[in-house]
């Protein structure tokens, strides 16, 4: 049995750091938000006061609302095709026995890799005379290579590279837990494998369901090296308009009215989510 005096010094050592960590980054989220309601000035940058209008003009500015619709967009459609791709990879990785050490080394391999390095990597697989236009001008898909990098498509690309293992561990984690007895019982009751897939299999592995697309979507929604490497300008979301907005005309009110809106749209649809999941999982 552990003292009292023990049990102190333990939660005291694990409450310093948390504390350490997260009391900078509440701390940075309140001067977002209070810098968020301040007004600008070109000649006096920011200026303290209290106004709507910075939230005003995201929602009546056409390149704001653009890239407000874009990053949702390219969000959804990143964690989409991460589901319909990672989830037969972690159904292999559960059902792998002596070789998941390996398959789980290959899968977090690249995440030790720089999302920076990774972005340039694809700019080279996706350029003029990348492996992709020489592959399809070979193969006469297209006659003459054709510009993929600078695109959305790229951007989707890479950010799929970089978030699928977020969406595969937990999954596989899940899945490894589900007894492949439940399965068999459906199966010799008369079910077909793809009815036993959708009725046992996939209702047991909503959990990691649920956490690999939250992971995915915040951090598509989040992503900042994809767009603008691999975007080039032509490809504006939320994260390179505050880039911009802060850095190039130094109006710090907007950025924060922008990081203030992307971050409280992405938390509200993302209860949303899960809210309508777990209404499903009570009424089934």
């Amino acid at each position: 049995m552990k003292t009292r005096l023990q049990t102190d010094w333990l939660a005291l050592a694990l409450f310093t750091p948390g504390i350490l960590v997260v009391a900078p980054l509440v701390g940075a989220c309140f001067m977002l938000v209070r810098n968020s309601f301040n007004d600008w000035d070109p000649m006096l940058t920011m200026v303290p006061a209290w106004t709507l209008k910075n939230y005003f003009y995201i929602f009546t500015d056409p390149a704001q609302i653009k890239a407000l619709i874009t990053t949702l967009r390219i969000s959804l459609t990143v964690t989409v095709a991460c589901l319909f791709i990672g989830y037969p990879v972690a159904v292999a990785i559960s059902r792998t026995g002596r070789y998941r050490g390996l398959l789980m080394f290959l899968l977090v391999t690249p995440m030790l890799t720089d999302v920076l390095i990774r972005a340039y990597g694809w700019m080279v697989i996706l350029g003029p005379n990348g492996p992709v236009n020489s592959l399809m001008t070979a193969a006469g898909v297209w006659t003459v290579p054709k510009r993929l990098i600078y695109t959305e498509l790229a951007v989707v690309l890479e950010m799929i590279h970089e978030n699928i293992p977020f969406m595969i561990l937990p999954l596989a984690a899940v899945l490894e837990r589900i007894n492949p007895a439940l399965n068999d019982a459906a199966m010799n009751l008369g079910a077909s494998p793809a009815r036993a897939f959708f009725h046992v299999t996939l209702p047991l592995s909503r959990p990691g369901l649920i956490a690999g697309t939250l992971l995915v979507f915040a951090l598509s929604a989040s992503a900042f090296v994809a767009p603008l490497v691999l975007g080039g300008g032509n490809v504006s979301v939320m994260t390179t308009l505050m880039q911009q907005t802060m850095l190039t005309t130094l109006n710090w009110p907007q950025g924060s009215a922008q990081s203030v809106v992307l971050v409280g749209l992405v938390l509200i649809l993302l209860a949303i989510y899960g809210w309508v999941l777990s209404k499903g999982r009570r009424v089934a």
